[in-house]
């Protein structure tokens, strides 16, 4: 037994992985075109605060 099954239920009962879903995917174009402007508005919004350095640091 590996540790990650150590801490497991045996009542805990999973679903199937292969389920069938027509949602549409998360990671589309505009999924990240509205991740881009989110961050973009995010940085215009606090472009003179001097306590985000740290965000500033990753873009």
């Amino acid at each position: 037994m590996t540790i990650a099954q150590e801490g497991i239920h045996q009542d805990v009962i999973f679903p199937p992985g292969d389920l069938y879903s027509d949602e549409p995917p998360w990671e589309t174009e505009l999924h990240l075109r509205q991740i881009i402007l989110f961050l973009k508005c995010l940085e215009w919004l606090w472009r003179d605060r001097c306590d985000c350095l740290l965000l500033q640091l990753f873009f």
